[in-house]
């Protein structure tokens, strides 16, 4: 059916029907409008209390981190560590527990009859301790400060000595908004309240009501403290009243609303064109069973059996590509473990045919049999370098190739000690690369110094940012990147560079053309490997010829940060800044 007709059909169906949807709309919005008004109260009170539960897991295992400290078994001399340790966090008050039950020390801001009462005290019953002595982190019940309105939480932590349990480190903190309620006071507003409870006792918040109210709870995990969110509905009421006004002048508006109908029919061909966009996106996303069904005339039907049609057939090519590769991957692995064996036997019997023959002619044909095996073994062995290397997931991260380099230079002097390698490296040079970037260096300088025949073998290694002017001695253009353009600016370089006999050219033209080919083909996997690190790593492969002989490859990667020591700060707590808590009793 054409557009035109239909506009027609539709404006008669839509007139006579649009007066009662008007009033059933409107009742569906009421309904929408409080539910939506309690998932947003649930979602706030959710949100709360997992925020409450990350800061008491944060304290528990802070108080786990400082026991786990060798200053903390150090029973005799512990005073500086227990003070350091309040000077740096909220808890107010902390002390040791040796392994019997006694309380070794004792600190914080309590009073010095307090600290005398409990010094020496015997504390094996208290679920702190008890709890740490079995080796778990102890979280315990929301307790009155004596004397005053305030709530406290205890701590309590193992101390390890040897994989046994010789103490326990307890710390109490108080329940206020600067240490565990610190996420409530942005929630609570002229319109909205927040009450923490535990066992019926209020923690936060409690004294605000609202004449009508949208109210919802969550439990905090850690402890099982309710949080209540009670949001006022009065807006919300009078907003559905003016609606419920307004009711019988939309009714009446029911003639400009037919007016706008054209309006609505290029709407609608406006949604086909977001869900035909949509199933264009998932196709890209390689969802080949994606299928639309697109209504609204001929012409929408028209395309959306092309769309689906084309989605069939890329489902077919994708699904024989998938088969190919399979294929390809269980030949492969078959023919290198095959190959493995087979060549082994080959090389034993090689081997024994030329320690066991007087014949030269024999000798030498063996000798040339092992040759030629172990290179073929070098070739399966390199074939599996690659695998690993370029094994699916893999992504790019920060290395510091100056060590990666200075590692592989340090083999390749002890395996060819006639080669004169020269390297110019920096202290520290940080890329982003796959983590074999090691694997394509390596591949490279041992072409380098395998394949020299000079009569004095040099290799030349060096690394270097390039800046604005760039002197590299590699000319040549990249031999494929994720880059395009001849640029290097900023960029971290690697360069290799021989007096040897050069690369062939069809090696080069095999790695320009991404493919081996029956008259162009790389004479090893060496390079490939390199290329193919250096590709994923998001970099570019550049090779030259050197003067007066020689090749010199070139590695261009983008530079990264040197990756920061987050775990620094938690090493030490008196990195971790904070403030005193009010008087109380110790825990």
């Amino acid at each position: 059916m054409r557009l035109r007709t239909k506009f027609a059909v539709v404006f008669v169906a839509v007139t006579l029907v649009l007066s009662g949807s008007v009033l059933v709309a409107l009742e569906s919005y009421k309904r929408d409008a409080v539910g939506e008004s309690r998932a947003n109260v649930d979602e706030t009170a959710t949100l709360a209390a997992d925020q409450i539960d990350a800061a008491i897991r944060d304290r528990r295992d802070y108080v786990g981190l400082v026991a786990s400290r060798p200053r903390a078994r150090r029973f005799d001399r512990n005073g500086p560590f227990l003070e350091s340790f309040l000077a740096n966090s909220r808890f107010y008050a902390v002390q040791v527990v040796a392994a019997n039950g006694t309380v070794l020390d004792f600190r914080g801001d309590v009073t010095a009859a307090q600290r005398r009462a409990v010094l020496g005290s015997n504390r094996s019953d208290a679920p702190y301790v008890r709890a740490a002595l079995a080796g778990r982190s102890y979280v315990g019940e929301a307790e009155r400060v004596n004397g005053t309105d305030a709530h406290a939480l205890v701590f309590g932590a193992p101390i390890f000595d040897g994989g046994e349990v010789e103490g326990v480190l307890a710390a109490a903190i108080y329940l206020d908004e600067r240490t565990v309620f610190d996420a409530l006071p942005p929630l609570e507003t002229s319109r909205q309240s927040v009450r923490v409870t535990a066992n019926g006792t209020a923690l936060h918040g409690g004294d605000r009501t609202f004449p009508a109210a949208v109210e919802r709870s969550a439990t905090v995990d850690s402890t099982g403290w309710a949080v209540t969110v009670a949001r006022d509905r009065s807006a919300l009421d009078a907003r559905l009243r003016r609606l419920a006004l307004f009711q019988a002048g939309e009714i009446g508006l029911l003639v400009l609303v037919m007016a706008g109908f054209g309006y609505w029919q290029y709407a609608a061909s406006l949604r086909q064109t977001e869900r035909l966009l949509d199933a264009f996106e998932d196709l890209g996303a390689g969802d080949y069973d994606r299928s639309v069904s697109l209504r609204g005339g001929t012409e929408w039907e028209r395309i959306g059996e092309g769309f689906n049609d084309l989605t069939a057939t890329l489902a077919a090519r994708e699904a024989a590509l998938r088969e190919r590769t399979q294929r390809l991957e269980v030949m492969y692995r078959v023919l290198r473990h095959n190959l493995r064996n087979q060549l082994s036997v080959v090389l034993t019997y090689a081997d024994v045919i030329a320690e066991t023959t007087d014949e030269e002619q024999v000798h030498t044909a063996a000798r040339s049999v092992l040759d030629a095996g172990r290179r073929l073994g070098e070739l399966s062995e390199r074939a599996r370098q690659i695998e690993t290397a370029l094994e699916t997931g893999r992504e790019p991260r920060p290395v510091e190739v100056g060590g990666v380099v200075r590692g592989v230079l340090e083999d390749l002097r002890g395996a060819y000690p006639d080669v004169d390698v020269e390297a110019s490296l920096p202290d520290e040079a940080w890329v982003r690369a796959l983590p074999s970037l090691r694997l394509a260096v390596e591949s490279v300088c041992e072409n380098a110094c395998e394949h020299n025949d000079a009569e004095d073998p040099r290799v030349e290694v060096s690394v270097e940012t390039v800046g604005s002017a760039e002197t590299g001695t590699a000319d040549g253009a990249p031999i494929g990147s994720a880059e395009s353009g001849s640029g290097a600016d900023g960029r971290v370089r690697i360069v290799v560079a021989d007096n040897g006999p050069g690369l062939p050219e069809g090696d080069r033209a095999a790695l320009r053309e991404g493919r081996e080919t029956a008259l162009e083909h790389a004479s090893g996997l060496g390079l490939w490997l390199t290329y193919w690190i250096v590709d994923g790593s998001g970099g570019e492969l550049r090779l030259a010829d050197a003067e007066p002989r020689g090749t010199v490859v070139e590695i261009l990667l983008s530079p990264a940060e040197r990756p920061h020591d987050d775990g620094a700060a938690a090493e030490d707590p008196g990195t971790v800044t904070g403030v005193d808590g009010g008087p109380g009793t110790g825990p």
